[in-house]
């Protein structure tokens, strides 16, 4: 029983000391697998670099019409006679002269002219997050070139995008993208067939009806 004071002391010191030194134990955070899901954090783009699905799904539809009616009359009309008669030696002498004038013109026009068109473009590409502002929305770019038998086809869009309206599959709707701004270009063997002859074009140009 002597000997229960001095060991309940090295025991206290022994963890008093092992309770000042620094620990070295690894963080779980740290080991974490970035190629691994987070349970506890969704995987939408919200950092520079960050990739996003961006649907594109774009329609327009312009009708313009237009008439024109100019009509314009006018007449005038206008009578002068005249009556003589003299007696003399030579006879009797009698004249008569009249003048019967009138005019009239009648002018009209009739234009007409239409004009509608309607397009459609659906598309999908994965953009990048290249910039992230103040307030937290994303500025989007993204590049698309395809080559199939000869025919190139590229796609180029940006935009600016808000966090809330990004879905929890990583993917946006077109129309929720603010200055977005879309090309789409096309070059190959069947765009001569498609584009009006340079002789079309410069006729269109100065043809004046």
């Amino acid at each position: 029983m002597k000997t229960f004071p001095g060991t309940l002391t090295i025991l206290l010191s022994m963890l008093s000391v092992a309770w000042c030194l620094p620990s070295n134990a690894d963080s779980l955070w740290q080991r974490r697998n970035p190629q691994r899901g987070n349970l506890f954090q969704d995987s939408r783009a919200r950092r520079v670099g960050d990739l996003l699905t961006l649907v594109i799904s774009e329609s327009s539809e312009v009708q313009n019409r237009e008439d024109k009616s100019l009509s314009k009359k006018s007449a005038a009309g206008g009578d002068f006679a005249i009556d003589a008669s003299s007696n003399g030696g030579f006879g009797d002498r009698a004249a008569a002269a009249s003048l019967d004038t009138s005019t009239s013109s009648n002018r009209s026009f009739d234009g007409e002219a239409s004009y509608s068109d309607s397009r459609e473009f659906t598309d999908q590409i994965t953009v990048t997050v290249v910039d992230v502002l103040p307030n937290g929305n994303l500025l989007l770019s993204g590049q698309r070139c395809l080559t199939i038998a000869g025919e190139k086809r590229t796609l180029v869009v940006s935009g600016m995008v808000r966090p809330i309206d990004i879905g929890p599959d990583n993917r946006v709707n077109s129309r929720y993208v603010a200055d977005l701004r879309t090309v789409y270009e096309g070059n190959g063997p069947s765009r001569k067939y498609v584009r009006q002859g340079w002789m079309g074009r410069a006729m269109n140009r100065i043809w004046p009806f």
